[in-house]
């Protein structure tokens, strides 16, 4: 009950930002300077468990990525390229997580969000650069940091896994907008994006299990457009 519990308050995370995210003013970030920014977000997510007890979160991501670096200031965009995040617990009660940064060839949504396909091995995962920030903790372009973060898996890579993990869509898509702007000092930023997700099955196999079952999985994708006046002063960022 404990494990849906967990990945319950991370769809409803997910569903917050999705909805209903501001405009991010991040120091650092690679963004909320003047001009005009456009990304779209593909991704698929899945708590897996297996008869052994152990389960696992997995999240795939393909657009702007938000690392923070070790020693390195403040965090770092950079992309678009395709992340796979992992963390949970074994039957034993170990942690297991990982981040990895893999070919985008690996990751494939077809039209309208009907399936997700992911295949992996540990000859094309590249460790990530530093810890990963989710979107809803001020990682995107256009999402404020609504929440704090929440799991966001291991920095470095960590754990190298093979997985070969299909989802197919329930066929009810959710569609949200939003539109929202931001002001500080003169300066304004206004955003319009738009986002589409569905729940789903899940087939397949994880090399951390020793077989598959899914509690939960979704798909979904996310655009956005940000456009941006003027620079946001170090006394509105909090830098």
């Amino acid at each position: 009950m404990h494990k849906r519990l967990f990945f319950s308050a991370i769809v409803s995370i997910v569903s917050v930002v999705a909805m209903g995210g501001a405009v991010a003013i991040a120091a650092g970030g690679g963004f909320g300077g003047p001009g005009t920014i456009k990304f779209q977000d593909l991704s698929a997510s899945a708590q897996l468990t297996d008869s052994s007890g152990t389960f696992l979160f997995v999240s795939v991501d393909r657009g702007m990525q938000t690392f923070s670096l070790r020693g390195a200031g403040g965090p770092v965009m950079v992309g678009p390229e395709t992340v796979l995040n992992y963390f949970g617990n074994d039957a034993l009660g170990n942690a297991i997580n990982g981040c990895f940064v893999i070919p985008d060839s690996r990751f494939t949504v077809s039209s309208g969000l009907s399936t997700a396909t992911l295949n992996v091995d540990p000859s094309v995962e590249t460790p990530c650069p530093g810890f990963l920030v989710p979107a809803g903790a001020g990682g995107r372009p256009g999402l404020s940091g609504v929440v704090p973060d929440a799991g966001s898996g291991g920095g470095g890579g960590l754990t190298p896994i093979t997985a070969n993990i299909v989802w197919t869509s329930n066929g009810a898509i959710t569609s949200s907008s939003n539109t929202s702007s931001t002001r500080c000092q003169g300066t304004v930023s206004h955003n319009v994006g738009s986002s589409d997700s569905t729940f789903a099955s899940v087939a397949g196999s994880v090399s951390l299990l020793t077989d598959v079952s899914a509690v939960f999985a979704t798909i979904s994708d996310f655009t956005n457009t940000t456009v941006t006046t003027g620079f946001f002063s170090n006394a509105c960022t909090g830098a």
